[in-house]
């Protein structure tokens, strides 16, 4: 497989387990959201691969993994950006206020 390829393969596969972590209600730490940004803007910078080939691979994982309405966000942005859709954490303060 040639470099290309292996690195669009891995990238896919990222994005795939950043749409099933959120689907399981899993944690999207930011470094992990900015490595994988990081990366799909490497891959059109080289030309690896067109944004709207990127944005369609986007949509297709989202729609297939979460749903038709988390989709919509890719198809509403013209940014090529990762979107969370995670349940927010509970949040408790850690000082008391008096």
């Amino acid at each position: 497989m040639a470099a290309k390829e292996e690195f669009l393969a891995s990238l896919s596969v990222r994005l795939r387990s950043f749409f099933e972590d959120q689907a399981a209600g899993l944690d999207v730490p930011p470094a992990h959201l900015y490595r994988l940004e990081g990366r799909m803007e490497l891959a059109q910078e080289l030309g690896l691969i067109e944004s709207a080939e990127l944005r369609e691979l986007l949509v297709t994982l989202c729609r297939e993994i979460l749903c038709e309405h988390a989709a919509k966000s890719y198809l509403d942005d013209q940014r090529i950006i990762l979107h969370l859709h995670m349940k927010p954490a509970p949040v408790t303060p850690s000082t008391r206020d008096d």
